[in-house]
């Protein structure tokens, strides 16, 4: 299952013209075609990779995916060999939906573990903004306790030198088990104020 960092983080916005007036892409196209290998090949001469899902022909199926702004009249062209093309929707990839707000910070859906199922975990940030890797406040995921029951971990802070690790990112702050997502983003809300609150013993 792909990790929900992969999921939001390392995508790059396609960039428009400086100072464009309205970087949004009017115009999205794909075309299917033939490519020719570069190299002087001759018909009975195939290149010799060692890839068991190449053809070793000297022409292959490309794809070209072309977008367009009017407003600073650029074009962009992005080519690659053999690419698959994927048409899902939101509720399967988790990115594109709109966080929720849950006790008060903002939850950011992954990928669902199974079709039409609950997301296995989520990114957390405490304002409604695109989340970012400086944005990021806490992670949200999924397990099943030794009873099958699902439960929740909850961490915050992100801090290379965190001393808890919570999927592939080190925390200031983790919970054990939670009961549910509600129980787990109130526990990210307030993970700062009570790391701060004094110990008081009675004696």
């Amino acid at each position: 299952m792909e990790l929900i960092t992969e999921t939001y983080f390392g995508w790059k916005p396609l960039a428009h013209a400086p100072a464009c007036p309205s970087p949004v892409w009017d115009d999205v196209q794909v075309l299917h075609s033939e490519g020719v290998r570069p190299g002087s090949y001759s018909a009975d001469q195939h290149h010799t990779c060692t890839h068991p899902d190449c053809g070793h022909t000297n022409v292959f199926d490309r794809v070209q995916l072309r977008l367009l702004c009017q407003d600073c009249t650029t074009v962009i062209v992005i080519s690659g060999e053999s690419l698959v093309q994927v048409i899902t929707h939101t509720s399967a990839t988790g990115w594109g939906q709109p966080p929720t707000e849950l006790a008060g910070v903002w939850l950011w859906p992954g990928r669902p573990a199974i079709e039409g199922g609950q997301p296995h975990q989520y990114l957390v940030t405490r304002q409604a903004q695109a989340v970012t890797p400086d944005l990021l406040y806490g992670i949200i995921t999924a397990y099943r306790d030794s009873e099958g029951n699902r439960r929740w971990i909850a961490a915050a802070v992100p801090a290379p030198d965190g001393a808890q690790q919570v999927s592939t990112l080190r925390w200031r702050h983790a919970s054990n088990g939670l009961t549910d997502l509600t129980e787990a983003a109130a526990w990210i809300a307030d993970a700062e104020l009570r790391a701060r609150r004094p110990l008081v013993v009675a004696v």
